[in-house]
């Protein structure tokens, strides 16, 4: 049973992560198709709910994802002991926490920051890859 929960919430924390980066895709869609999204009235007034209902809640799905994580990394080492490439993964993760946190805190939060975010956001991609396969 352990075995499923723990595979549960290692599937939770991916989706919620997956709902934080929608952040940089809504956003990027809507800068870069914002004049042809406006041509559908029905179309843009559905991405622009959907949008602010993504952005809006950027900073929860990324709480909620160190939270599943740290229930994932829990049961999965009650269970199975230290797994190396669920270690690297989640360590990144924390860092990108980390980062959010602060650029919540600091009123000017483009260039460096702001770059360090989006790179880390590509390199938790490739180590949960890597960590399910």
């Amino acid at each position: 049973m352990f075995k499923e929960i723990g595979s549960l919430f290692g599937s939770i924390t991916v989706l919620l992560y997956l709902l934080a980066i929608l952040n940089y895709l809504v956003k990027f869609i809507y800068k870069k198709y914002r004049n042809e999204l406006i041509i559908n009235e029905k179309l843009y007034s559905s991405f622009t709910k959907f949008m602010k209902f993504i952005v809006k809640r950027h900073n929860l799905f990324g709480v909620l994802t160190i939270a599943f994580l740290l229930l994932h990394f829990l049961i999965q080492f009650s269970q199975y002991g230290l797994n190396t490439t669920g270690v690297i993964a989640a360590g990144i993760m924390l860092l990108q926490v980390g980062l959010g946190i602060y650029g919540s805190k600091v009123k000017k939060r483009g260039g460096t920051w702001l770059l360090m975010h989006r790179t880390i956001a590509v390199l938790i991609l490739i180590a949960i890859g890597v960590h399910v396969e």
